[in-house]
């Protein structure tokens, strides 16, 4: 969450701005980590959830969050759109489509099961782009905007974020729950009952063998985020597991505590600080009078003769800094947001 703040203030660039089309840079990751981990708190909260149990209250449950989130990711929308302009897709509500999936998969599905149905997917995704052509397209194409993901996306309603297409798509949610599924295995490594030392193994190696899968496999389909390609998934979720090995090593088994206490702040309202984030940028990019307050800010640098990497980087520190403000005080009073 800190780091999507972070990639989501004005002006990014290099390695905090997202890879035009192919290719993996820092801001790419974010999203898929954030996904993972949505997996692997599923996990975490279901693992005494029996299927042949009493499930009806957790599946309405489950349903209403799902839907407060999906309606509450279209209202955030538009904050970049405008009120006759419903972009019906985005961020949250892929976060919303994956965490409703992933909630069934952990009631139902055993590890076993949940590997196989990850690897079909990813599997069927590459050969459909391989084999099926779109109208006015050949099969296989993966040009920006031009491939049968893209395509799709037309027939979806109300705005899409690159005029014709969107990068958070209908066909790409598919493999995005793959990225689901690897934090539900994520989760259940976690919750193990082997020796802590041992999980954290596990974890790593796991992460390793999907960054080595995925990198072999980007060489026939390439890594690409607006589309959610499979070898995507499986770089991005490696690189997510083997990070939380370390986390794992860093906070329980050596139990170092310095730098965790902001993102414990921001964990603890993730969803509600992503929400304040987007408000915040709008209100800062707001015109008053001639000039926003982000407007009078490059101003201001570029007549002290900054460089673009500090001007940018300055003002990203400086918009954390006001992200974290409202966010740190319901910290503070112990105010958890929650959907």
């Amino acid at each position: 969450m800190m780091a999507m703040i972070v990639v989501n203030s004005p002006d990014t660039y290099g390695e905090l701005s997202h890879a035009y089309w192919i290719g993996v840079n820092f801001a790419d990751l974010i999203f898929p980590f954030f996904i993972l981990i949505v997996g692997a708190a599923v996990s975490l909260g279901f693992k005494n959830v029996a299927a042949n149990g009493d499930i009806g209250p957790v599946v309405r449950k489950v349903v209403k969050r799902t839907l407060i989130m999906f309606v509450l990711g279209m209202v955030v929308n538009l904050f970049y759109t405008h009120f006759e302009q419903i972009r019906v897709l985005g961020v949250l509500q892929r976060i919303a489509l994956v965490y409703c999936a992933c909630c069934f998969l952990a009631i139902y599905c055993s590890t076993k099961q949940l590997v196989q149905l990850g690897a079909a997917i990813l599997v069927l995704y590459w050969l459909f782009i391989l084999w099926v052509p779109a109208p006015g397209l050949t099969a296989g194409q993966l040009d920006r905007g031009q491939n049968i993901i893209n395509w799709f996306d037309q027939f979806m309603p109300g705005m899409l974020w690159r005029g014709d297409w969107d990068p958070e798509g209908l066909l790409s949610t598919f493999p995005a729950i793959v990225t689901g599924i690897i934090g539900l295995l994520m989760g259940r490594i976690v919750m193990a009952s082997t020796p802590l030392t041992e999980r954290v193994m596990q974890l790593f190696l796991m992460g390793f063998a999907l960054f080595c899968l995925g990198c072999v496999w980007s060489l026939a389909f390439p890594m690409i985020k607006q589309i959610w390609s499979s070898s995507f998934v499986l770089v991005t979720g490696g690189l997510g597991a083997m990070s939380l090995a370390a986390l794992l090593w860093y906070t329980d088994i050596k139990q170092f505590r310095f730098g965790t206490y902001l993102p414990l702040v921001f964990g603890a309202n993730a969803i509600t600080a992503y929400v304040l984030h987007v408000v915040i940028e709008k209100l800062l990019d707001w015109k008053l009078g001639e000039q926003s307050v982000h407007d009078s800010y490059v101003s201001w640098s570029q007549s002290l003769g900054m460089s673009q990497f500090v001007s940018v980087g300055l003002w990203a520190v400086l918009f954390f800094a006001v992200c974290a403000v409202p966010v740190w005080w319901l910290y503070r009073k112990q105010i958890f947001i929650k959907i």
